[in-house]
Order: C-alpha cells, then sequence, then structure tokens
C-alpha cells in the first residue's frame, strides 16, 4: 500500500502571509510523483501546543509519514524540536554529525568557534537522527513515533529541495 503522508508547514510568518509556502507545493508534488497519498496539510503557527495537537491528530489519522517543515533555525520562534521532544517524552541532545558539519562548513568561512545559536539548531530529539545538509544549514530530522515516520525539515526552500531527494525519497520508496 503507497504511504499515507500529511504535510505540516510550521510558522506564524506563514500564516498571516509574510512569506509564501512554496515547500507544501513542492513536497506534495514530489510526494504524489512517487506514489505516495497526500491524507491532510495542516498549517499550524508558531505553538508548541498546535505543534502537538496536529501532529496528534496525523497520527490518529492512521498516516504512515508525517513531514513536517520550519521551527528549526536559532531564533526563540523556532520550537520544533523542544515541541516535539516534549510530545516524545524524550530530551534533546547537540548532534555530533551535525556539530561537526557546522564547524566544517565554519572553519571554510574563517570562523573557528560554533556559536550558541547554531548549537540550537544542532540539537535534536534523543529518539531521533539527523542527516545534515551538504549545501545549507538546515538538516533533516527523522524521528519513530507510534505508527509513523516523522521527518522534521526546516524551512528554507532551498534546503527542503535538497533534503528531500536525499533523506525522504528513499524512505518513501521503500515503504511502497
Amino acid at each position: 500500500m503507497p504511504p499515507l503522508i500529511e504535510l505540516i508547514p510550521i510558522g506564524t510568518e506563514l500564516m498571516l502571509g509574510r512569506i509564501p509556502d512554496t515547500n507544501t507545493q513542492y513536497l506534495a508534488a514530489q510526494v504524489c510523483q512517487q506514489g505516495g497519498r497526500i491524507r491532510r496539510v495542516s498549517l499550524v503557527r508558531d505553538s508548541p501546543q498546535d505543534i502537538i495537537d496536529v501532529v496528534q491528530e496525523a497520527v490518529a489519522g492512521g498516516v504512515t509519514h508525517i513531514i513536517t517543515t520550519g521551527g528549526l533555525g536559532p531564533t526563540p520562534d523556532d520550537m520544533t524540536v523542544a515541541t516535539l521532544a516534549q510530545m516524545l517524552r524524550c530530551q534533546t541532545h547537540i548532534d555530533k554529525g551535525l556539530l561537526g558539519h557546522f564547524q566544517e562548513k565554519l572553519r571554510l568561512k574563517g570562523i573557528e568557534e560554533v556559536s550558541d545559536h547554531m548549537r540550537k539548531v544542532a540539537t535534536i530529539p534523543d529518539i531521533g537522527t539527523a542527516a545534515p545538509n551538504i549545501l545549507g544549514w538546515g538538516h533533516c530530522i527523522t524521528i519513530p513515533y507510534q505508527s509513523t515516520t516523522l521527518f522534521v525539515l526546516p524551512g528554507p526552500p532551498r534546503e527542503v529541495r535538497e533534503l528531500y531527494p536525499a533523506c525522504i525519497a528513499p524512505i518513501l520508496a521503500a515503504a511502497d
């Protein structure tokens, strides 16, 4: 049976129309082209309870995979990782692979130390795994959650377009 997927773009700036949500259009096209089925798209603001509610609704709706976009940055409104860890009842940690990736990218720019902001970006839930983005700073976090696999992507469209074929498409192809 083809994967049943819910897309969850996260960001108050999306809800207010400050920036267009091109990620959903791209991801829906990729998933359908690959033979997956989109159950629902649920745009949610930067609110921990709203994020938890929509993820749990998706799981209750029987989806096999959830793809979120947004909320992985260094600013205070980027709360997706902390919120998911709260929902999963687990801690977070700084992923050493991501930290090393960031250190290498910064060294190429002549910067020797990773800032606290970038350490926040390298933080993932304990039960997740992270795959770095060769071209950017964003990454894909993969988390098993009940009967669902949750993919957590950054918000910048360039990074989503780089990460989907590398990190998500192979898993969806294998699930079919």
